[in-house]
C-alpha cells in the first residue's frame, strides 16, 4: 500500500467518525468543516454579510464532476457560495472555501 494509499484509508476512518454532512449537488458528503465564520461589514447603503470558511471532502468521494466556483454548497441547514477551490493532485481532499450568498 502507497502512502498515498494509507493517508486515504486513514481519512476515511477519521470521517466516519467525527465527519460533517455537507450537501453539494444534491448528494450528501462527509466533510471535515472549519468554524463558519460569519460577521457583517458597514458598507454603502448598510450592512453586508462577510466571512468565510472550509469544507474539505476527500477527492475519492467524487467521480467525474468536481464543485465549480460559485456554485452552492448546503451546511447546517445554510446555503452558501463557493469562493475558492484548491484541488491539488497529490492532497487527497478537495478544499472548499464558501462564504455567504450574496
Amino acid at each position: 500500500m502507497s502512502i498515498k494509499d494509507e493517508k486515504a484509508a486513514d481519512l476515511a476512518g477519521v470521517l466516519l467518525e467525527i465527519g460533517e454532512p455537507v450537501i453539494w449537488n444534491g448528494q450528501t458528503f462527509q466533510a471535515l468543516v472549519s468554524d463558519p465564520a460569519i460577521g457583517e461589514t458597514l458598507e454603502l447603503g448598510g450592512f453586508t454579510d462577510t466571512g468565510d470558511f472550509t469544507i474539505k471532502i476527500p477527492r475519492t468521494s467524487f467521480g467525474a464532476q468536481l464543485p465549480k466556483l460559485g456554485e452552492i454548497v448546503e451546511f447546517e441547514g445554510t446555503r452558501f457560495r463557493i469562493v475558492r477551490i484548491t484541488n491539488h493532485p497529490q492532497y487527497p481532499l478537495i478544499v472548499l472555501v464558501v462564504g455567504p450568498l450574496e
